[in-house]
């Protein structure tokens, strides 16, 4: 029985047409037709497996993986198995990152996700007990976690900042929280609670006008917005590929700048660290690490979800970096003014300000009832429409995102939802 699911499964990838293979053969369709060309996202909606009826609004925990992409993945692990072929390491995705991001391969080493990423930076640098570390109050688990566990071991110091409700706020309240003690600042680049854009641009160039380590958590910018590591500043940058860039789930990057990968303590050494090794020679000797980013990358690599990140970034290439920033920034802005309209009875959380907001936005319900933030999502799960909620930091709140794959339709239907529940 098992086994014919999976051949069913099968049959339906290998039925469906793949945009990748229409772009080579005619690029005109999407070279021909702007962002604001709605017939461009609903023949585009045909890429993705998502059930009919179902009201997928959040892509920030995972995006909805293409066709193309599952294509891609199904068809490497069928090649390793049917032939053979263990993984080889090629530079391929690891080009493709850099080149979207504004710096080099040698800069960039593949992570499963970001949490990854966090952990090889947190523990990387040096740092003694009462060395202070800036975060902010809207850290996701992952990216908080690994700083708490080792100010617990070790005794450095954490302080945090509020995002505030709009840039200028934000990088005076970081300021403030900046002593003779910080050593480092590392903070979400868009925070997953609400999705607001943080100036991480001028954070780094605070930061690094009184000689702080500068870290950056990338989980949500990459396939969502346009940005260039190599201008926002930073020694280290960590992001995943599975939200935005429509990747498979277990595919992340870290970026470490070349004026600090030495100073980078390598806590994980395996395959890809080091080029030599004796085993023969006493003591047993090995060669130096590698002089790239690659010396964190360690044991064996799922290669087919690699090809599957590098199918999907370039579906992400071939559509339009710029089309699809412009598509997800509309229909935030969309959504966004629809909740404004509500009045006071809906508070929308992520800032208004063009600059801060990008696919993402976080709003609360008040209608005098404690529990009506999260009991709107249980009416929104009992309606197959899928969002976030939102309690960390006490934040009770609920956030929508919305991909190039999510039609104004969509949006609508939640907001009518939301209408009748605040009403009643």
């Amino acid at each position: 029985m098992e086994r014919r699911k999976f051949l069913s499964a099968a049959a339906l990838l290998a039925l469906k047409p793949t945009f990748g293979n229409l772009y080579q053969s005619n690029p005109e369709f999407y070279l021909n037709r702007n962002a604001d060309n709605v017939e461009l996202w609903k023949d585009l909606r045909a890429l993705f497996p998502l059930q009919k009826g179902r009201t997928y609004l959040n892509n920030g925990t995972m995006g909805i993986t293409p066709y193309p992409v599952l294509q891609a993945v199904e068809q490497s692990f069928l090649t390793a198995a049917t032939e053979g072929a263990y993984p080889g390491h090629s530079d391929e995705l690891l080009k493709l990152i850099a080149g979207l991001t504004g710096v080099t391969a040698d800069e960039i080493t593949i992570t499963k996700n970001v949490s990854e990423g966090t952990n090889h930076v947190c523990w990387g640098i040096p740092l003694k007990a009462g060395d202070e570390v800036i975060l902010s109050t809207h850290e996701h688990v992952g990216g908080c976690l690994p700083w708490i566990h080792r100010s617990k071991s070790e005794g450095i110091v954490i302080k945090t900042f509020h995002p505030g409700k709009n840039a200028e706020e934000t990088l005076r309240n970081f300021e403030k929280a900046i002593t003779k003690k910080t050593r480092v600042v590392a903070v979400p680049h868009i925070p997953c609670t609400i999705g607001q854009i943080l100036p991480v641009k001028e954070i780094c160039a605070l930061a690094k006008s009184k000689n702080i380590i500068t870290a950056v958590d990338g989980a949500h910018p990459l396939g969502m917005i346009q940005f260039n590591i190599r201008e926002i500043g930073c020694d280290y940058y960590y992001g995943c590929i599975h939200k935005w860039a429509l990747g498979p789930l277990g595919t992340g990057f870290l970026y470490i700048s070349k004026n600090i990968l030495e100073k980078t303590k390598c806590t994980h050494i395996a395959a890809y660290s080091s080029a030599t090794f004796n085993m023969t020679s006493n003591p047993p000797t090995m060669g130096e690490l590698v002089p790239t980013a690659s010396r964190f990358t360690y044991g064996t690599f799922s290669g087919p979800l690699f090809d599957g990140a590098i199918k999907a970034l370039q579906l992400y290439n071939d559509i339009g970096p710029d089309k699809i920033e412009k598509r997800i920034r509309g229909l935030a802005t969309y959504l966004q003014d629809k909740l404004l309209e509500l009045g006071n009875k809906v508070e929308v959380i992520t800032s208004t300000e063009a600059a801060s907001r990008g696919a993402q936005i976080s709003f609360r319900i008040n209608n005098g009832n404690k529990k009506a933030t999260q009991d709107f999502q249980s009416e929104c799960n009992k309606k197959n429409i899928v969002i976030r909620y939102v309690g960390e930091s006490d934040l009770d709140c609920l956030r929508v995102s919305t991909h190039y794959y999510n039609m104004e339709d969509e949006v609508d239907l939640l907001v009518d939802e939301l209408k009748k529940y605040i009403g009643g």
